[in-house]
């Protein structure tokens, strides 16, 4: 989910719960706080195995969420001693919080409110990481709403302009039954594309189903016979409007069988180039593989291609400007 739609939609629950100013704010401050992971996600580019810190990585985890709390409301109390604009230290200085159990609860329930919104995601969460290495995830929406994220953007901005002009004394209250009206209509989203997801299911019975970003278009899985069948339906009308064709595993078989073929690939499943590209994928993703061997380098190239999204990125003709890494190549050499 977006940094907006978690903004909004965690005030609008905090202003239910009718909780004292320092619980109000923890809240808040919780329900933001998996996404600092922003701050270190490009350590694994330089250090591959540091890929659990990704995006939706370790900070996304059940068993992080109240040293993450603490750490962040720490670090907002001191952090106005070095906040030299004159305009932004007031703001600053509201958002200081008692650190005490209290607090911490509430802002631990404002990280599973986080964790929850982005379960309903097609990306999902290694949500009970190290217990539990897997991706768990509804995908009931893919990353984010457009509606949604368009109507969350706008209160935000709106909403930090006035506090930072003064412009509007009543900001903060309107702020919250906006975004309890955003919220609400957020609910009844959910449980209409809930309703077509489930359609679609009983329509195609497919191995698996994924979300579109256009919320009318679900892309379901299909593996049989060793082929991975890619379809977008339309879930008004639940017709296929394209399908994408990948066969599981492909391989010269007059040269190597299938027993060695299939060591060769568990040999590069174990590595931290694998490992890592591995990391991102969803429970809903098909793997499409690919061995060759170069007798002129001596090696092993194995091919891993994320079917889904690469039918997704052919789809919308965006193969060569997606930032998603779609398809990674293990070299091994020959023993």
């Amino acid at each position: 989910m977006d940094f907006f739609t978690h903004i909004v939609i965690s005030f609008a629950v905090a202003n239910q719960l009718h909780q004292d100013e320092d619980s109000f704010r923890a809240f808040i401050i919780g329900g933001l706080a998996p996404d600092v992971d922003v701050l270190v996600s490009w350590l694994p580019a330089l250090i591959p195995q540091l890929f659990i810190l990704q995006h939706r990585g370790l900070f996304h985890t059940v068993f992080a969420a109240p040293f993450i709390v603490i750490l962040l409301i720490l670090s907002i109390n001191y952090s106005k001693e070095f906040i030299f604009i004159k305009r932004l230290q007031k703001p600053f200085q509201e958002l200081n919080i008692r650190l005490n159990s209290n607090t911490v609860i509430w802002g631990v329930i404002g990280f599973f409110l986080h964790l929850c919104m982005d379960i309903i995601t097609q990306g999902g969460l290694i949500l009970f990481y190290p217990l539990i290495n897997q991706r768990i995830t509804i995908s009931i929406i893919s990353v984010f709403d457009p509606l949604i994220t368009l109507l969350s953007s706008v209160l935000v901005f709106r909403f930090v302009y006035s506090k930072l002009t003064g412009s509007n004394t009543h900001s903060l209250l309107q702020f919250k039954k906006a975004a309890t009206s955003v919220t609400i209509l957020f609910v009844i989203l959910l449980g209409i594309y809930g309703f077509f997801q489930v359609t679609t299911i009983v329509n195609h019975s497919p191995s698996s189903t994924s979300p579109d970003i256009i919320p009318l278009f679900r892309w379901t899985v299909m593996e049989r016979n060793k082929t991975i069948s890619i379809h977008i339906i339309n879930q008004l009308t639940q017709n296929i409007i394209s399908t994408y064709n990948y066969s599981s595993l492909t391989y010269n078989q007059t040269y190597w069988d299938i027993l060695s073929i299939e060591s060769v690939v568990e040999q590069a499943k174990a590595t931290i180039k694998y490992k890592r590209f591995e990391f991102q994928l969803g429970s809903d993703t098909r793997l499409a593989i690919n061995v060759t061997f170069n007798e002129m380098e001596n090696r092993w190239e194995i091919s891993f291609l994320d079917t889904l999204h690469d039918a997704q990125n052919r789809f919308y003709g965006l193969s060569n400007w997606s930032l998603m890494e779609t398809e990674v190549v293990i070299y091994l050499n020959q023993s």
